[in-house]
């Protein structure tokens, strides 16, 4: 592969194109969830691989605390766990998840071969496919089913 994925979605100026099926840099999940539970299937060894959350219009709950981005990573999150969303009553809404790696301390995202492969498993349930930017494009780079609650 001559030319990396990101810059097939830079030329395209899109989140989603089409390499072998329909690929995306970052998926819009229904902004109408009262959270999102996720798990984590499989990530591969060697860089530590996770995913980024982002929610305009509201804010992730965490008992007192509120977030608008999140980074969860499978070296340090539970395998499974439900995050909680709290929507503000007037305004646009956007809810957004992408994958992530780390080099070292630094987060990596939507660079190299990175991308995902999403499947509807059934409505409201997500297997997110994710190849992170290191080498050639390597979908089994982080497995996880993202299920709106």
């Amino acid at each position: 592969m001559s030319t990396d994925l990101s810059t097939l979605f830079a030329e395209q100026q899109t989140n989603v194109i089409d390499w072998h099926g329909p690929l995306y840099s970052l998926y819009d999940l229904p902004a109408t969830a009262a959270g999102v539970h996720i798990q984590f299937v499989a990530a591969a060894s060697g860089r530590p691989q996770g995913l980024r959350l982002r929610v305009r219009g509201g804010a992730f709950q965490f008992g007192d605390v509120t977030h608008t981005d999140l980074s969860l990573w499978c070296d340090t999150a539970p395998d499974r766990f439900t995050i909680p969303i709290r929507w503000r009553a007037r305004g646009a809404r956007s809810l957004r998840i992408w994958n992530a790696w780390r080099v070292g301390e630094v987060t990596q995202a939507w660079i190299g071969n990175a991308g995902m492969r999403v499947s509807e498993d059934e409505p409201g349930r997500l297997t997110l496919r994710c190849s992170d930017g290191e080498g050639p494009p390597d979908f089994d780079d982080l497995i996880a089913v993202v299920t709106l609650v």
